[in-house]
């Protein structure tokens, strides 16, 4: 018998920490328990109400200052009107520099009204910083990784919704000033609080031919049923404001400015990210800084309304051609196939859209994690986002992040639709407001004296924060769930892990070893548009060894490793690096063939992930007969 093949090898293993693992430090305050206290009232804040811009970011500067070894704040720019735009950088900086971790970047209220965007942003940065001592889970996210969050984007917008009497609606725009009029004067006859109650609601007034009259419980203005009807009647003025430039027209120049979540590069188009792109140095602020931070993975944009989660996909494949019928059948199939799985996972999600192969990976790792979304949220609905020059469509297609919009709140739908037609008229409004709100989220008509239209009437409709942002009461129900589902997609980023190591003899002194390197996370390493846009980083596996071992040259390519499975395939390892991509809950293997010289020696395995982190492992080898 050859002399080889009486030789046992004894292996043993020295298995070095991970970029992805958390290092052995005390928490002596770590809760085990659902039921005990988590750090919350270690910074006490109320979550029942709106803060001003500088009520939030004097709350971010005090978050810094108490959890400083966890968190850095800076100015990434300026707003039009001079406001900083605020960012709270989080990671434990005893475990790396936030530079060198996965990060996820988060930011809110990019339309001036949105600001339950803010709260969901600042909540999550509370969260993080308060629970990183009592919640193992936390802990090692902190550990691990980056989170950037910047909880307004539109602060000149944001502050003027949140201090001033507006609309639900408005201002959504930076301040860019237009002349709406063409009179010559900027932003000179804008929406006011003409009443003085802190609310702007419509103006009418009393006029025989009106189309309006008073509701059967006078809280309303409703249109009039028989025009022959003997009752007071109204015709419609518009939103509450002055004559201000004295032109006989009424908020007819009112805040100018281009939507900020057009002004993105991709998709841009002038009607509505105009006069060009990044020409906002809000949007440009923001867009700079993650233009130059490689280290983000994947990004949150939050807005409202509607209770979406609308993620960033692939684009279709425009070579498959399908005629109308067709395309019917494919997506009657597709539903169905939905509803098949929803069987046994009523969250679970499933698209029409046909990528191409190159992009199936992306369509179906979204997938997957939009359906984690709506089982964390409950209520809230996954679609396919926009391309017009929107934020996240700008981290996606051309940073190859991927990205998420979430639609908020979306007015008290499910609550208030009290015949569950899936819509809430003024009238179920009206009784929601009383009811769940005590009254105070309506505003009840009233005649006050018009300085420019004489008497008149207001009101007949909801306050600010009942549509599109939620009042107080129900502000940390949204911000928990939406904290949740980001803190869900940072846990599903890459990790890489060595998970098995064999050694076959081949020959006296020749050994083939095989190496398997895994991502179980959803994530890939890379995303697909990353790849398309040739921006990606690969994998990388490193050979080291004692001095007498050597690593031999073998073809590159793929081998097999048992010769009776054919799908037993490994990367032949042709230098000391090898470089792959680990996709989505992959594992792939890696040849290598050495020699060894004498009776003992030890190879290891390094390897190295962009945004999956750092293992390795050493094996020591030794012979005897």
């Amino acid at each position: 018998m050859k002399k080889y093949m009486k030789l046992i090898l004894i292996i043993t293993f020295v298995i070095a920490l991970t970029a992805n693992t958390s290092p052995v430090d005390a928490q002596d305050k770590l809760q085990k328990n659902p039921g005990g206290y988590h750090g919350e009232m270690d910074f006490p804040i109320s979550w029942k109400r709106y803060y001003n811009y500088a009520e939030w970011t004097d709350i971010m500067h005090k978050l810094q200052k108490q959890y400083s070894h966890l968190a850095d704040i800076e100015s990434i720019g300026k707003s039009r009107m001079g406001r900083d735009q605020f960012l709270l950088t989080i990671t434990a900086k005893s475990t790396g520099d936030h530079s060198e971790k996965s990060a996820m970047w988060v930011d809110g209220a990019i339309h001036g009204n949105e600001v339950n965007g803010i709260m969901c942003s600042l909540y999550l940065a509370w969260y993080l910083l308060t629970r990183y001592d009592y919640d193992q889970y936390v802990h090692d996210m902190v550990n691990n990784h980056t989170f950037y969050i910047l909880p307004g984007l539109n602060v000149d917008a944001n502050e003027s919704f949140v201090a001033y009497p507006n609309t639900p609606h408005n201002p959504r725009e930076p301040y860019r000033p237009e002349d709406n009029d063409g009179d010559g004067l900027y932003d000179e006859d804008q929406t006011e609080d003409v009443d003085g109650d802190g609310e702007l609601s419509i103006m009418y007034m009393e006029d025989p031919m009106g189309e309006y009259k008073l509701s059967h419980d006078k809280r309303r203005f409703v249109p009039v049923d028989d025009p022959g009807e003997t009752v007071l009647r109204f015709r419609r003025i518009g939103s509450e404001g002055f004559d201000n430039d004295g032109d006989g027209r009424i908020n007819e120049d009112d805040i100018g400015g281009p939507d900020p979540n057009r002004n993105f590069p991709y998709g841009w188009n002038l009607q509505a990210g105009w006069p060009y792109p990044m020409s906002e140095p809000e949007c440009r602020n923001v867009y700079e800084f993650q233009r130059t931070h490689s280290n983000i993975f994947a990004s949150f944009h939050y807005h409202n309304t509607g209770r979406l989660i609308m993620f960033q996909a692939p684009p279709p494949d425009r070579s498959v051609n399908m005629n109308a019928e067709q395309r019917r059948q494919y997506r009657e199939r597709i539903d169905n196939q939905r509803a098949e799985l929803q069987k046994t996972n009523k969250y679970a999600q499933l698209y029409d859209r046909i990528v191409s192969e190159d992009y199936q990976m992306d369509m179906d790792v979204q997938t997957a994690i939009v359906t984690g979304g709506a089982r964390i949220l409950k209520n809230y609905r996954p679609v396919i986002g926009g391309l017009s020059g929107q934020a996240h469509a700008g981290t996606y297609y051309m940073l190859g992040v991927y990205s998420y919009l979430m639609e908020l709140w979306g007015s008290p739908a499910f609550e208030a639709d009290q015949d569950g037609d899936g819509r809430v008229t003024d009238e179920e409004y009206v009784i929601w407001c009383d009811t769940e709100l005590t009254g105070e989220g309506w505003i009840d008509p009233h005649i006050i004296d018009h300085p420019d239209l004489g008497k008149i009437w207001i009101g007949g409709t909801r306050k600010k924060h009942t549509q599109r942002t939620p009042p107080a009461r129900y502000i940390e129900m949204e911000t928990l769930k939406n904290a949740q589902f980001v803190m869900y997609c940072v846990s599903e980023f890459p990790k890489v892990e060595i998970d098995e190591v064999k050694v076959t003899p081949a020959t006296d002194d020749l050994y083939w070893i095989d190496v398997s390197v895994k991502n179980d996370r959803i994530y890939p390493t890379s995303s697909d548009r990353a790849v398309q846009l040739k921006i990606a980083v690969k994998d990388k596996i490193v050979f080291g060894s004692s001095g007498n071992i050597s690593q031999l040259e073998i073809t590159d390519g793929k081998s097999q490793i048992d010769p009776g499975n054919f799908h037993s395939t490994a990367l032949s390892a042709g230098s000391k690096e090898t470089e792959f991509r680990l996709k989505s809950k992959d594992k792939q293997w890696i040849r290598y063939l050495v020699k060894m010289d004498g009776s003992s020696g030890w190879v290891e395995f390094s390897v190295e992930s962009k945004y999956g982190g750092k293992a390795s492992k050493r094996i020591n080898l030794s012979v005897s007969n």
